[in-house]
């Protein structure tokens, strides 16, 4: 296994806790930034690309007939993939918070729509409408598809929920509480979901680890709101199809573990690896564990954790998520750092190679309760490095973009951070900038405001994949600023009038009848 750690040479607040990852086809996605997207990713969603030491993230589009998918934190994701069929993927999405802090009972499939390799990756987001017993708005569950009798389920269970509208006063609106203990079954081809109460279960509890295989379910550790524990919990659900309504039973085994807010990546056909979580309220579990689920049986052992830096150790909270292919992406507050001015640093852990096909899934959360969301920035390329042997020496790093926005993007720039105001009607505190493609992917940023660009035209060229050139760099190809044509004075022509006595001898109105038509 190896640790390395991510700087963050941007100085954004892109990733923050509850952030989630998944996997298309080797291909990495990231979603559930810190507010709405902006112009420069209308999707809000990132492929995330790992090359040498170099992380980065670039805007995906989306097919058009795609829904909005919004910036959830801490939902509920899990993924299947018929190894009988060539397809890609398909994950399942449920719940979370967006950043008015509401939490959403939508249910989305996500899937690559189109694919031209390492040069751009198209997705398609479908909304699945449910009905029957719909399970509450909530964040902090799992979610995860097993199979019975030829047949496919979803299997939501735990998550925190604000309390019932007769209990939500203005003074605990934002406060929450563990959901009822039900699980809920869904229909995927039809979304139909029922619920079903196991005496097994007398508690509600979230940020649990969840595991499927076939038609079982094992869940791990959780947090309890009420109680503040997180018990050494160990269930199995059972899904059974055979009868005219389906039916889950549960048996509480013994050998769990006391664990809230885990990672878990897989590591082969039959095995996962848990990482981080919390065995307390202000103690982070440090050690790691394997999970092995083979003939209806479930084994869970230590395994030796990476090296952890003095960072990681000292830090109190931490947060990520799996990568797949047995690598995490994980996350600490800077503050744990002495003079640092990002909000977090990052790492990524990777344990050895997987090369099996799996037909296990798993469903986890990021490491730690989303804290309120404030506004988000306009964003463009966000550019990450990897520094292989733990140092803060980047002989290679990009200070181009460290300027931010206050950089001379042409010869006619005339932005000032001191005198600069809002010229766009969505621009908050940083203006606007587009890319101008020039040399290839050794183009330059430059603002909008100063290429004479219209807000429509800024969206536009935000949205679509079509090369910009600004205009010292057009060589008649791609889309150029528009150039402001000159307006002609135009002299309205004036209908000759015939010399008259009439027209001559002008009798002045009373004013009585100005008064009347007044009046």
């Amino acid at each position: 296994m190896s640790l390395q750690m991510v700087s963050d040479s941007s100085k954004t607040g892109l990733i923050y806790p509850g952030f989630s990852l998944f996997n298309l086809n080797g291909e990495v996605f990231f979603f559930g930034q810190k507010g709405w997207p902006k112009r420069s990713c209308s999707t809000g969603v990132f492929l995330l690309h790992l090359k040498g030491h170099n992380l980065k993230l670039k805007a995906v589009s989306f097919s058009p007939d795609s829904c909005y998918l919004p910036p959830l934190r801490c939902p509920a994701i899990t993924h299947y993939s018929d190894p009988s069929e060539s397809k890609s993927p398909l994950y399942f999405i449920h719940g979370g918070r967006d950043p008015n802090n509401d939490l959403t009972n939508s249910l989305y499939l996500m899937m690559v729509y189109s694919s031209t390799g390492n040069k751009t990756t198209s997705l398609r987001c479908i909304e699945k409408n449910l009905e029957g017993e719909v399970p509450r708005g909530r964040y902090g569950h799992s979610i995860n598809v097993v199979q019975s009798k030829g047949q496919m389920l979803l299997v939501l269970f735990g998550g925190r929920c604000f309390r019932p509208p007769g209990q939500r006063t203005s003074e605990n609106w934002n406060s929450v509480v563990d959901c009822f203990p039900e699980v809920f079954l869904i229909d995927i081809n039809t979304g139909h979901c029922t619920s079903h109460i196991l005496p097994e279960i007398e508690d509600g509890f979230s940020f649990h680890i969840s595991i499927a295989k076939i038609d079982r379910v094992y869940i791990l550790g959780g947090h309890s709101i009420e109680t503040n524990l997180r018990p050494e919990r160990l269930l199995c659900l059972k899904v059974d199809l055979s009868g005219t309504s389906p039916s889950v039973q549960c048996t509480i085994l013994q050998g769990g573990i006391s664990v809230s807010s885990a990672i878990v990546t897989q590591a082969g056909n039959d095995e996962f690896i848990i990482l981080g979580g919390y065995e307390s309220e202000s103690k982070k579990r440090m050690i790691c564990n394997t999970i092995t689920v083979e003939n209806d049986n479930i084994q869970i052992l230590e395994k030796e954790p990476p090296v952890w830096t003095s960072d990681i150790k000292a830090s109190k909270t931490w947060f990520g998520s799996s990568m797949e292919s047995n690598t995490v992406l994980l996350g600490i507050p800077g503050e744990s750092k002495q003079d640092a001015a990002e909000a977090y640093f990052f790492y990524i852990v990777k344990f050895g190679k997987l090369d099996e096909e799996s037909q296990v899934s798993c469903s986890q959360e990021s490491f730690t309760d989303p804290e309120e969301c404030s506004t988000f920035e306009d964003s463009e390329e966000f550019n990450f490095e990897v520094e292989a042997d733990g140092s803060d020496d980047a002989e290679n790093r990009d200070n181009a973009d460290e300027e931010g926005y206050w950089i001379k993007c042409s010869s006619a720039c005339n932005m000032n951070v001191n005198i600069w105001e809002p010229y766009y009607s969505t621009e908050l505190n940083k203006p606007a900038m587009i890319f101008c493609s020039s040399g290839g992917d050794d183009g330059h940023w430059v603002h909008a405001q100063c290429m004479n660009l219209a807000e429509s035209q800024l969206i536009q060229f935000s949205q679509e994949n079509t090369k910009y050139f600004c205009n010292e760099h057009y060589i008649d190809r791609g889309i150029q600023t528009p150039q402001k044509k000159k307006q002609i004075k135009r002299t309205p022509i004036k209908s000759p009038r015939k010399k008259s006595p009439a027209t001559l001898k002008r009798t002045p109105m009373k004013k009585s009848f100005l008064k009347r038509l007044f009046d």
